[in-house]
């Protein structure tokens, strides 16, 4: 009989290893892989169209404060937000390995990025194809392969706010207006575009979905030329702009980051 209790005893442990293994690590990231090599995938749904997810199905996220490269949701903020890290990625049809990259964080954690953003699960997220982390806070959208703008969210100066929202390109690269334009019209002309090269039309706008497609619109420069502009305001990039996330181009007289409110 008391061998019987012992063997009995010896499952339970045994159980117990196990479920503790298939838990969240530390902050609640999920527990790696035992491959190294995981599959980011695509997954799409009637609202979102596509985006990508882990080999579980799980969605990817990013993060429009981390817009230079690095991130900035630390300790408690990944309780809700554990990163996702592949040593390396197999990418699904749709995707290319030239996108995905790895940092190391301020913590020592590695983590994954997509076209320059750092990814992440949301906790709230309880099944494969959830989306739950969508727009949270206006800063959290799911990583899509195609964004032809995103979001940034960071301190700029002089604005007094601790942070400003404004528009960039999918790489994170600052975009801006000129405060000598009039609505709908460029008056950035002949030698002004080397230093402000012009957001040219794009055809199929995907954009995250706190902004609104509406206050979009395609003016027609004096050369001929197609430029977006938000809220009639036509958008350029600054050339000595050398890295994701730099406004160096704010400190220009008449210029100023392509900011939602202002």
């Amino acid at each position: 009989m008391q061998s019987v209790k012992n063997y009995l005893l010896f499952i339970v442990a045994v159980g117990h290893m196990l479920f503790f293994a298939a838990c969240d690590d530390e902050e609640g990231q999920p527990a790696p892989s035992d491959d190294a090599s995981v599959e980011v995938k695509l997954s799409s749904n009637t609202t979102l169209d596509n985006f990508l997810v882990d080999e579980a199905g799980r969605t990817l996220y990013l993060f429009t404060k981390d817009v230079q490269g690095s991130s900035v949701c630390l300790e408690g903020c990944l309780a809700s937000w554990p990163v996702f890290f592949a040593e390396e990625i197999q990418e699904g049809a749709g995707l290319a390995a030239a996108d995905f990259g790895t940092i190391t964080r301020t913590d020592g954690q590695r983590q994954t990025t997509y076209k320059g953003w750092p990814l992440y699960y949301y906790a709230g997220d309880n099944q494969a194809g959830d989306t739950n982390g969508e727009g949270i806070g206006e800063v959290w959208f799911v990583a899509k392969p195609d964004y032809t703008l995103m979001l940034a969210d960071q301190k700029v100066e002089p604005f007094a706010d601790p942070t400003t929202k404004y528009i960039v390109d999918p790489q994170g690269r600052t975009l801006y207006y000129f405060l000598k334009d009039e609505e709908n019209v460029s008056n950035c002309n002949g030698g002004c575009l080397s230093a402000w090269p012009a957001f040219e039309d794009i055809e199929d706008l995907i954009i995250p979905s706190t902004l609104d497609k509406a206050k979009f619109s395609v003016i027609t420069r004096t050369d001929g030329a197609k430029q977006l502009a938000y809220k009639g305001r036509a958008m350029y990039f600054f050339a000595q702009d050398n890295a994701r996330g730099e406004t160096k181009g704010q400190t220009v007289n008449d210029w100023t980051i392509s900011r939602l409110e202002w």
